[in-house]
C-alpha cells in the first residue's frame, strides 16, 4: 500500500510538472511574441532613423554648396569694392577739379583712365545749346 500511495503522489505531483510546464511554455510563447513585435517595431524604427538621416545628410550637403557659392560671391565682391571705391573717389575728384596727376596719385589710375573720366566728366556736363 505504500508503493500505491507513493505512486499516486508522485502522479499528482507528475500533474503539477506537467501543468507548470505547459504554463511556462504559453509565457514563453507569449514572451517570444512580445520580444518578436518589438524587433519589428526596432527594425521600423531603424529604417525610418537612416531615411531620415539621408534626409538630414543631402539637407546638410545642400547648405554647404549654398554657403561655398554664397562664400564665393562674398569673395568677389569684396575684391570688386576695392576697384569700385576707388572709381567713386576719382568721379568725385573730377566733379571737384581735380587733374590727370591728382587722379594718378590719389587713385592709383593709369593716365588713360584718368583722362578719359575727365574727358567724360566734361562730356556729361557740357552746357546743351
Amino acid at each position: 500500500m505504500n508503493l500505491s500511495r507513493k505512486t499516486a503522489y508522485l502522479t499528482t505531483q507528475l500533474s503539477g510538472l506537467e501543468i507548470l510546464v505547459t504554463d511556462l511554455q504559453q509565457e514563453l510563447m507569449n514572451t517570444s511574441k512580445t520580444v518578436n513585435d518589438k524587433l519589428s517595431i526596432a527594425a521600423d524604427w531603424q529604417v525610418e532613423q537612416e531615411q531620415v538621416s539621408g534626409q538630414l545628410t543631402h539637407r546638410t550637403n545642400a547648405l554647404k554648396d549654398s554657403i561655398a557659392t554664397l562664400q564665393a560671391e562674398l569673395a568677389e565682391f569684396v575684391q570688386q569694392q576695392p576697384e569700385d571705391k576707388l572709381y567713386s573717389r576719382a568721379q568725385k575728384m573730377v566733379k571737384l577739379g581735380a587733374d590727370v596727376d591728382e587722379l594718378m596719385t590719389e587713385c592709383q589710375l593709369p593716365r588713360i583712365e584718368a583722362e578719359m573720366l575727365i574727358a567724360m566728366h566734361k562730356k556729361n556736363n557740357k552746357p546743351t545749346s
